[in-house]
């Protein structure tokens, strides 16, 4: 073999040597890999990573975490933040429950006076029809006008009350299940965000 020959197998040998630990030292960043330089970023195979701290691991240290990794890690916080937003339910159930309350009575009272409305409506109705003088008659018939006017407005009353107190009820039954909803939201972001996260991925 000339000398030519061995020195071009040689530096063939050497560029495809230099081509080759290029991916091989890329190849050891990985989630929980050390890294220096805060919010610094590269790409291993497609997936990228950043330099940053493990907010699932306390007193981190810097290492590279995947895009996988950073964005659980973003949806666990928010979840903590949605349930701290929460506040004491208690208190909250304790003032809904009042207003609950009071809608209730107020809906018997309305519906109380509706049903009477409508009986007096009934009862006018039946007199009118029976009157024979004509003064009582068009009395009768002003009464009745009225009698049916009250009955349209307590109708619309006894709707909208009916409407709030379904609200309040449904309000305080979301209420009564937030803390398990969000607590469980909480630990299922918790537990992708460690899949994700985990060393090696």
């Amino acid at each position: 073999m000339s000398r030519k020959i061995a020195i071009a197998l040689l530096s063939a040998v050497v560029i495809a040597g230099g081509f080759s630990a290029a991916p091989a030292s890329a190849a050891k960043i990985s989630n929980g890999t050390a890294c220096s330089k805060l919010n610094a970023t590269t790409t291993v195979s497609g997936f990228k990573y950043k330099c940053a701290k493990n907010a699932l691991v306390k007193n981190s240290k810097l290492t590279w975490l995947s895009a996988e990794c950073i964005t659980a890690i973003s949806q666990w916080q928010s979840a903590l933040k949605t349930q701290a937003s929460v506040g004491n339910v208690s208190e909250q159930l304790t003032e809904l429950d009042a207003q609950y309350e009071k809608a209730v009575a107020a809906l018997a009272s309305v519906t109380t006076a509706y049903d009477n409305a409508r009986a007096q409506v009934t009862k006018t109705q039946a007199s009118m029809n029976a009157a024979t003088i004509a003064s009582e008659k068009q009395s009768l018939a002003t009464a009745l006008s009225k009698l049916a006017n009250a009955v349209l407005i307590l109708s619309g009353s006894k709707s909208k009350l009916t409407t709030q107190v379904r609200d309040l009820e449904s309000k305080k039954a979301l209420l009564s299940s937030a803390p398990a909803t969000f607590k469980a939201s909480v630990q299922d972001a918790k537990a992708s965000a460690s899949l994700l996260c985990k060393k090696g991925y």
